[in-house]
Parts: C-alpha cells; sequence; structure tokens
C-alpha cells in the first residue's frame, strides 16, 4: 500500500466501554466494501452470545498498513489479518454455519489496558466456548485454484514439499496457538484457499514429524504437533492442566508479539491450584515484561528449587535465558535478585505430618479414622499458610521491584 493511501487509514471505529462477563463477536459481510473486508461488530454476554468461530493467527511484525470498515467506520489492520479476513468470505462458503467470529485484535480494545487484562485473564474460556478454531497459516507462495469444492483438503499432505511449507510457516512459533488449539472443540487450518481438518491431518503430520528428512522436525511446530492438540494429549490438558515451569521449558522456542504473554499465554494451560495461585498476580499488562519475568523466576524457585532432588537437576540448568526472553546478563542479575523472596517449602518434605507414629496410628483399628481427619486438617492448614506466605513474597516483589 502507497504512503498516501495509508495515510486515509486512520481508525475511526471507537469502542463502547466492555461490561464485565460480556465478549464481542463480529459478523462478516459476504461483500466486499471498496475491495474490503466489511465487518460488524455486536457486545454480548458471554452466558447468551450466539456460537463463534475463534480465528488463530499471526499478527507478524509488520505495522497497520491496511484498514477494513468495522460498524462503517475505518479499522486499522495488519496485512496478515487483511488476508486472513479476505479469504474467510471464501471459506465461509465451506462453512456456511460460521456465522459470528471472535478475533483478538478486533474484539479486544488493544488500547485499554484494564479490558485487556480481563478478557486475557478469561481466555481461555473464550476458545473453550468457541465451536471451532479457524487458524490462519497464511498465504502460499504459489497461485491457487480458489474454485476447490469441498471442506477437505487433507489429499494435499501426500506432498512432502506441501507439509514442510504449511509446517514451516510462522504460525507455529506463536506462544498463543498452545492454547488456542489445545482447548479447541474442533480445528480448521486454513492455508490460501486450503482447508485442513486437524482431526483428519493429526496423524499424518505426527508421522511426519519423526522422518529425519522433515524440514520442521525440530521446530515449534514439531513440539506442538507432538503435544497432542486435539488427542489424548490435549483431552489431559484440559482437564488436568499442565505445570507452568513444564510449560515454558516446553515452548522456550515459541514467540509472542507482546512478550509479556510468554507467561500469560500458557494460564489457561496450567494446573488448576496453581493458576489459582498465579492469577492473584497475573495478567497484569502494566507491568514490564522484565517485572513479569523477575515475578515468574521467583515463583518457578519457590516451588521447585527447594525439593529434596534438587541435586539432580539445577533450577539454573532448568530455567536459563532463553525461556523468559532475556539476554544473560539481565537473566543473571534477576536470577540474584529473587533470592531474597525464597519462602519456606515445607510441603516437599512430608515427614513432620505423615511421619512413621501417624501413620502406624492410622493401621491400627479405633482411633484410625479420627486420626487420619486430623493429619487431612493439619495437612490443608499448612498448606494454605503456605499458599500465603508465597503470595505475600511475590506481591512484595511485584511492587519494590523497580524494574
Amino acid at each position: 500500500m502507497s504512503e498516501a493511501v495509508a495515510s486515509t487509514a486512520t481508525p475511526g471505529f471507537k469502542y463502547e466501554p466492555l461490561p464485565q462477563s460480556s465478549i464481542r463477536l463480529i459478523q462478516l459481510s459476504a461483500d466486499l466494501r471498496d475491495g474490503r473486508p466489511d465487518l460488524s461488530i455486536k457486545t454480548y454476554a458471554r452466558d447468551e452470545a450466539p456460537e463463534y468461530v475463534c480465528t488463530s493467527y499471526c499478527w507478524g511484525p509488520d505495522p497497520e498498513s491496511e484498514f477494513v470498515y468495522l460498524n462503517d467506520h475505518q479499522f486499522p489492520s495488519r496485512p496478515n489479518l487483511f488476508l486472513l479476513l479476505l479469504h474467510m468470505r471464501h471459506h465461509r462458503i465451506a462453512y456456511p454455519e460460521w456465522q459470528y467470529f471472535w478475533i483478538d485484535a478486533i474484539c479486544i480494545n488493544q488500547s485499554n489496558v484494564e479490558e485487556k487484562t480481563e478478557q486475557v485473564s478469561r481466555m481461555d474460556e473464550t476458545y473453550r466456548n468457541a465451536t471451532t478454531i479457524a487458524a490462519w497459516l497464511g498465504m502460499p507462495d504459489e497461485s491457487e485454484d480458489k474454485e476447490m469444492s469441498g471442506r477437505d483438503h487433507s489429499s494435499k499432505l501426500s506432498s512432502p514439499a506441501f507439509v514442510d511449507k504449511i509446517m514451516g510457516s510462522p504460525y507455529w512459533s506463536r506462544m498463543w496457538i498452545v492454547q488456542e488449539l489445545i482447548l479447541a472443540k474442533e480445528i480448521i487450518l486454513l492455508y490460501g484457499y486450503t482447508r485442513l481438518p486437524w482431526k483428519m491431518i493429526r496423524g499424518i503430520l505426527q508421522a511426519w514429524s519423526t522422518l529425519g528428512k522433515s524440514k520442521w522436525r525440530n521446530s515449534a511446530a514439531a513440539s506442538f504437533v507432538q503435544l497432542g492438540a486435539g488427542g489424548i494429549g490435549a483431552a489431559y490438558i484440559q482437564k488436568q492442566g499442565r505445570a507452568l515451569g513444564e510449560l515454558m521449558r516446553y515452548l522456550e522456542h515459541s514467540e509472542a508479539t507482546d512478550s509479556r504473554d510468554r507467561v500469560f499465554a500458557l494460564l489457561g494451560l496450567m494446573e488448576a491450584e496453581e493458576r489459582k495461585f498465579i492469577g492473584t498476580i497475573f495478567p497484569d499488562y502494566t507491568m514490564s515484561h522484565e517485572k513479569v519475568m523477575l515475578v515468574t523466576m521467583a515463583y518457578l524457585k519457590q516451588i521447585y528449587a527447594p525439593r529434596p532432588f534438587r541435586w539432580i537437576v539445577k533450577p539454573r540448568q532448568v530455567w536459563g535465558p532463553k525461556v523468559f526472553g532475556l539476554d544473560r546478563e539481565t537473566w543473571e542479575a534477576m536470577w540474584t535478585e529473587t533470592e531474597a523472596y525464597r519462602t519456606p517449602h515445607d510441603l516437599t518434605n512430608y515427614a513432620h505430618v505423615w511421619n512413621a507414629k501417624s501413620i502406624g496410628k492410622l493401621l491400627i483399628p479405633g482411633p484410625s479414622a479420627k486420626a487420619f481427619r486430623e493429619q487431612k486438617a493439619e495437612l490443608k492448614n499448612l498448606r494454605q499458610q503456605w499458599f500465603e506466605v508465597r503470595a505475600d513474597a511475590l506481591h512484595r516483589l511485584a511492587k519494590e521491584s523497580k524494574r
């Protein structure tokens, strides 16, 4: 787009305040307006919202050089989103049930920090409730036949070159896709005019990922495929969640447009108890990237560093600079800074509660039930105290740090 045209693409659309427990959804006109996508947006209470499709795509490094029409106003758009919206009109012919869409760049007022924080904290709910995740992989290099019929073009995966192209897309490096796709009920990959239902191609991609000739074998795309989206692995994460430290280490090669999302994008995948705790602090977009990583680093050291097995794997070896998106010098300084915020880790050693004498009591007929209840109550009380001490330490760190 020329500079002269780009200068007219000023954002004319103005957001209305978004009430709590609400969501904005978009409808896409079948016709273009001046060659551009024409959208309408409306607010719904989450429990009254119609069925909708979530779009998953890569924002990309390019600035908002395009614009679309939103409620009859110009709305700035990055090039990749612009192409997605142009092609979505075609894909809706195959999926006429796709009437409402949720797109983060449009449905969230990105300049409103309070709204963004609230919406990100409920992002997992947004994805879980969507009927489908439409994942945009971008445009192929060669020209396409846009008249291809049917919903499923998975026969194209017989070509190694085609597989390398779709799995080499920058899309797979996005941190957010893990939550978006793991929590999905159904996933449709969109590559230009091509449609690839995930349930039809998951096994094929897993097979390709094990081949030594695959160019993407050691990429973020392979990590995601092996993580099990849409399969048993995804079902386990949806139900049980995974530890934050494990997720960050597993996805250290992934990227985020907003570096704070290296943590925030994983909140919906965390184990329930862990998320409840860390959710008292995150997400918070008023924090700098360094402060978010500082608090996260202190948290991980609280959880894992004092464990009895620390002599096997040192925390410094597990969570290096790359996990936090930091250079080594900054990482070293922050690692030292968190030392003052370590908290007792009483629950890694149950000996003072579940000791031999106590266990012996449980085996004696008569008082066993009462002893068990007493032990359980004591453990629950200790655990609550432990959480409070840890939370206090992290909140003090977030408040006192100058980063």
